[in-house]
């Protein structure tokens, strides 16, 4: 029986986040063993279920202007433009590392030419705390050289100081825009360290079809079943059906013409290969592998169900 389901999905492909520094540190984590020589990391999509939209969710901009008056317009305008927007300023780079080291943002705009510490040595800083938190140099003595040093440190977006309301409106822009992306990269690490918990510990069955076909399984939903990951991989998830309406629920959630947007709940009697009957449930959303929809999701045994459920 397919349940509705009242998440929304948003989805990153991998490519999208193998610019971070997150991923310089960190293998792909789902993806192991033979399932990795069969995945490609710029055409897979990983569903991210989430509540509510980002849209109108609060942006948090951290503002560092040694110029009073600069830094007083800066929060006026950026508020006035986008009310998403709250900003919080400060003169100096080190009230600024404070307010990073004790609240939370997801952005920092800065000038460059700042006594002390200049906008590039506060970006290698907090390039050295937070290795993607969003950076935009803001900055009233531009050049090419500037921007190229910015660029190499790992800036987000470099833009100069303009004399209108304008500079302020594509500068609230590119916030959100680069806030947006973060929170993407943050969702998508969320989420495959969720799936790598699961495919790791063994603790639920986790799957991705397409075409009507297992194209991978982990050793826990073959274990469910009593079939070896090889037997089930290649075969259509009708396999592990017990009735046809069973199996008639599971080709209405897991069929070929997913949407990446799509989520899917599905509760049905599986049989095992041994014949006997289990009650499970599954989740998941649509994907995108190499041109193809298809779908990733994870499975449980059910404990309050009429099947026959016997096994452990």
């Amino acid at each position: 029986m397919i349940q509705p389901t009242s998440e929304t999905a948003a989805t990153v492909t991998l490519s999208q986040v193998l610019s971070s520094r997150r991923a310089e540190q960190e293998a792909t984590p789902l993806l192991r063993s033979g399932m990795s020589e069969c995945v490609d990391n710029d055409v897979i999509d990983i569903p991210l279920p989430v509540a509510g939209t980002d849209q109108d969710d609060p942006i948090r901009v951290l503002h560092v202007d040694d110029d009073p008056h600069y830094g007083e317009l800066t929060k006026t305008c950026l508020e006035r433009v986008d009310e998403a927007l709250t900003v919080v300023e400060e003169k100096t780079v080190v009230e600024a590392l404070t307010q990073l080291d004790e609240g939370e943002f997801d952005c920092v705009v800065s000038d460059y030419d700042m006594p002390n510490t200049d906008g590039i040595d506060f970006l290698e800083i907090v390039r050295e705390r937070h290795p993607d938190l969003p950076f935009i140099l803001f900055t009233g003595k531009g050049s090419e050289e500037i921007a190229s040093e910015a660029i190499s440190k790992g800036v987000t977006d470099y833009m100069q100081k303009g004399g209108s309301t304008d500079s302020y409106e594509v500068l609230a822009n590119r916030v959100r825009n680069a806030v947006e992306q973060y929170r993407s990269q943050k969702r998508f690490w969320n989420a495959l360290t969720w799936y790598q918990h699961l495919v790791e510990q063994d603790i639920a069955g986790v799957f991705i079809v397409q075409n009507e076909e297992f194209i991978y399984v982990n050793q826990r939903l073959a274990d469910l079943f009593g079939y070896a990951q090889s037997d089930l991989v290649g075969d259509t998830p009708r396999t592990i059906a017990s009735r046809p309406a069973d199996e008639a629920d599971i080709r209405d959630a897991l069929g070929a013409d997913h949407d990446v947007t799509d989520t899917f709940r599905v509760e049905f009697t599986g049989q095992r290969a041994d014949g006997i009957e289990i009650a499970v449930e599954a989740h998941g959303g649509g994907i995108n592998y190499e041109g193809e929809p298809g779908c990733i999701g994870v499975l449980w045994r059910r404990h309050h169900s009429g099947a026959t459920d016997e096994t452990d």
